[in-house]
C-alpha cells in the first residue's frame, strides 16, 4: 500500500464510511476505485483531490508527508523581483501547495533569484489572470526567466505563459491529462457531450464543476515553445505516461525517469534527485 493509499483509508476510516459511502462523496461510481487508490494501485486525479479536501476540510498534511529537507528555511524570504541576480526561477505549486516549496530551491540561489508564484486552488479557468498578472509582476526587471512546475502548476504555465520571454522550464510531474480528466468525470456521472455542450457550465453531484468553454480550449494548441525538461516519477498513477510522451512529442521538451518514485516527490533520496537533475541543466545553462 502507498503512503497515500494509506493516508486516504485512514481519511475514510476516521469518518466511518464504507469505501462505497466514500466513493459516492467524491463522485466515483464504484466502490472499487477507492479500493485500487487505497491499495496504491491508482492515483487520484487532481480535481477529485480538490473535491476530498472541500468535502472533508483537510489540508495538506493530512494527504502527503511533509518533508523537512523539502521545506526547511521555510520562514525565510521566498524572493523578491529585481533582485540581486539577473536571473530568476519562479517556483509554480501544484496542488494544496504554497510559494514557500520554493525555498528548497535555494541551493541555486548563488545564480539565480529563487521566487514562488502563489495562488490559491480552485477551478484552472479560474485561476488564469492571476497566474498571469503575478508572473508578469514578479519577473519584471530580470534579463532571463526560468520556471518550475510542480504538478498542476506545470499545466498553468504551459497553458498559460507561452507568450512570455521564457529561458528554459523544469516540470515535475506535469498534469498533462485535464481534458481526458473532464471526459471520464463526464461518462462516471452519464453526462453525455451534447447535454454538456448545451448547458456550458455542469456541476457534478459532488459540487465539482465542469466548463464547457475550458474543456473546449484544451483541443486548442498551446503556444508554449521554452525548452523543458520534464521530470517524471516511474510509479505515478495520478498522471499516465502517455500524456507525458505525448507532451514531449509536442514539445521541444527532454524527458527524465526516476525508478520508484510516485507523482509527489518528497523522499531524501527523491529530493536529492531533483537537486542534481535540475543543477545538470543549469549548468548548460537550460
Amino acid at each position: 500500500m502507498s503512503d497515500f493509499g494509506e493516508k486516504i483509508k485512514k481519511i475514510r476510516k476516521d469518518r466511518g464510511l464504507t469505501q462505497q459511502q466514500f466513493a459516492t462523496s467524491l463522485g466515483y461510481a464504484h466502490k472499487s476505485t477507492i479500493n485500487r487508490i487505497e491499495t496504491g494501485q491508482e492515483g487520484m486525479p487532481y480535481q477529485k483531490m480538490l473535491v476530498l479536501i472541500k468535502e472533508y476540510s483537510l489540508n495538506a498534511e493530512d494527504l502527503f508527508d511533509v518533508n523537512d529537507e523539502a521545506m526547511e528555511n521555510v520562514d525565510k524570504p521566498i524572493g523578491k523581483p529585481n533582485g540581486k541576480h539577473d536571473s530568476c526561477l519562479i517556483y509554480i505549486h501544484g496542488l494544496f501547495g504554497n510559494a514557500k516549496e520554493a525555498e528548497f530551491y535555494s541551493f541555486l540561489s548563488d545564480e539565480y533569484d529563487i521566487i514562488g508564484l502563489d495562488y490559491e486552488d480552485g477551478n484552472p479557468w479560474e485561476v488564469k489572470d492571476v497566474i498571469i498578472s503575478k508572473f508578469k509582476e514578479l519577473t519584471k526587471g530580470y534579463k532571463k526567466v526560468y520556471v518550475i512546475g510542480n504538478s498542476i502548476g506545470a499545466f498553468y504555465a504551459y497553458r498559460y505563459l507561452g507568450s512570455f520571454n521564457i529561458a528554459a522550464s523544469f516540470f515535475i510531474s506535469p498534469f498533462v491529462n485535464m481534458r481526458s480528466f473532464i471526459e471520464s468525470e463526464l461518462r462516471n456521472h452519464f453526462i453525455s457531450m451534447k447535454r454538456f455542450e448545451r448547458e456550458q457550465v455542469i456541476t457534478l453531484p459532488n459540487n465539482q464543476t465542469l466548463s464547457f468553454p475550458f474543456y473546449k480550449s484544451l483541443f486548442e494548441k498551446d503556444d508554449w515553445e521554452a525548452k523543458t525538461h520534464v521530470l517524471y516519477g516511474e510509479k505515478d498513477k495520478t498522471v499516465d505516461k502517455e500524456s507525458i510522451f505525448e507532451f514531449i512529442a509536442n514539445h521541444d521538451a527532454s524527458l527524465s525517469i526516476k525508478k520508484n518514485a510516485g507523482h509527489y516527490f518528497h523522499k531524501p533520496n527523491q529530493l536529492r534527485f531533483i537537486k542534481k537533475w535540475m543543477s545538470e541543466y543549469l549548468r548548460k545553462r537550460g
